[in-house]
């Protein structure tokens, strides 16, 4: 049994060590101090619902309403385990952690699983978390940040991806799984915190296609999950959700800016020009949701908490944009441009028209974009087609250098850069009168 400095584990207490060695000793113990960073960064949280972050992970603000003080009280509760909080009964101030596999979890998952919690030891009933032989061979949250300070590469910096798959993660994980961290049986009234499945309709294969939620991409999905009446009560039990936001917070405050990558779209017409071959599933035109069949099947698992008690949600809706603060859209359409060889073309002319460009800079296909007046979109290659229903029979086709940052499409029909020259001699113009009276 190895020893724990009093001054290491401050008010929690780090118990057992049964089956780990020196080395792996020495790994729990780094994470575990390294864990103290994004407790700090929740510990007296004032959770703003608005901001990108907590609609992201935490849901739309809303229908979340009657599970806020829970959720906030679950991140706050998580942030005093390094002591600096109010106490909780000193017998649950301690973690029996294990590296033997007592209950066998680790081989039944073909050595997917990283670690697993329980509430009780089998003998005090003291929370238990086990790290299987996976859980060694990932960095802590200090060398992954420290890895994206010396790439200094913003899509790298803020894609939150590449934080989760730490051992520092890893344990702010399994502590929410604790019910005296998520306040649940005797030490309140919450419910207990589990890892969820979400299920996407795969018509190829003719079932459904079950994922794991975990990372940001999935938790991400599950906040936008279209569900009024229980989405609150669903992040609330949700340990991903939970997680993810603190981590993000603790990104924002290290580099300055939300970690806002990877995107997930739920949107039809407002689909990233970035390329998410990897996304779990797909919209389609009518807003249809289906499963992405090309994905492959999961790798990792992160917690096998009370496997039984794992729920899974079957994603047929999304949260609609208006469902959502007006500022976070603008945003996430920010992002959404934010790409080489995008141009981004700003209509300014008729209410509602479309526009046909490309693809895309990896594919050779076009694609068709209802857009309104006020609206920007990102476009790759130069050239766009665009035209109106007010306007029957009229198009334009517009082409400019790729290296422009801004095109505008004016009142007056033509394409202007941003210093309002005009581009080309091609203008869009009606052949009658704009049906409705409306430009």
């Amino acid at each position: 049994m190895a020893a724990f400095a009093q001054d290491d584990d401050l008010r929690t207490r780090l118990v057992g060590f049964e089956g780990c060695d020196q080395t792996q000793t020495d790994s729990i113990r780094a994470a575990w101090r390294d864990s103290w960073q994004v407790m700090d960064v929740i510990r007296e949280i004032n959770i703003n619902w608005d901001e990108a972050a907590a609609v992201e992970f935490l849901g739309p603000p809303g229908f979340n309403q009657g599970r806020q003080a829970a959720i906030q009280d679950i991140l706050r509760n998580l942030g005093t385990i390094t002591g600096r909080g109010i106490p909780v009964p000193p017998l649950d101030w301690k973690v029996h952690v294990r590296c033997d596999d007592w209950k066998l979890w680790c081989p039944s998952t073909a050595d997917k699983t990283e670690a697993y919690t329980t509430n009780e030891d089998g003998n005090n009933n003291i929370a238990t978390i086990n790290f299987c032989s996976k859980y060694f061979t990932k960095p802590t949250l200090s060398e992954a940040i420290a890895n994206a300070r010396r790439l200094n590469n913003p899509r790298y910096i803020f894609n939150l991806g590449n934080y989760d798959r730490t051992t520092t993660y890893t344990i702010i994980h399994e502590l929410l799984h604790i019910n005296w961290v998520h306040k649940s049986g005797r030490y309140g009234t919450n419910e207990p915190v589990i890892d969820y499945r979400i299920e996407f309709w795969d018509g190829d294969q003719g079932t459904y296609k079950i994922r794991d939620v975990y990372g940001p991409e999935r938790a991400k999905i599950l906040a936008r999950y279209h569900n009024p009446s229980t989405i609150g009560g669903i992040i609330a039990r949700s340990d991903e959700n939970l997680g993810m936001f603190a981590l993000a917070k603790l990104i924002q405050a290290k580099f300055g800016a939300y970690p806002h990558l990877p995107l997930v779209n739920t949107e039809p017409d407002r689909r990233p020009w970035l390329t998410l071959s990897d996304s779990l599933f797909q919209v389609n035109g009518t807003g249809g949701i289906v499963a992405n069949s090309s994905v492959p099947d999961d790798s990792v698992i992160l917690s096998d908490f009370l496997p039984e008690d794992k729920s899974s949600l079957i994603i047929e809706k999304f949260f609609a944009d208006s469902d959502l603060p007006a500022d976070y859209i603008a945003a996430w359409k920010g992002w959404s441009l934010d790409g080489v060889g995008l141009t981004n073309l700003h209509i300014n002319n008729y209410d509602s028209g479309w526009i046909r460009t490309s693809a895309g800079s990896e594919s050779s296909g076009t694609r068709d974009v209802a857009v309104k007046k006020g609206d920007t979109v990102g476009v790759f290659d130069g050239w766009v087609t665009y035209w109106t229903d007010q306007c029957p029979g009229a198009t334009a086709t517009f082409v400019w250098e790729e290296s422009y940052g801004d095109v505008f499409l004016e009142a007056d029909g033509y394409l202007h850069d941003g210093g309002g020259v005009q581009i080309g001699q091609i203008p869009f113009e009606c052949a009658q009168a704009p049906q409705n009276g409306k430009v």
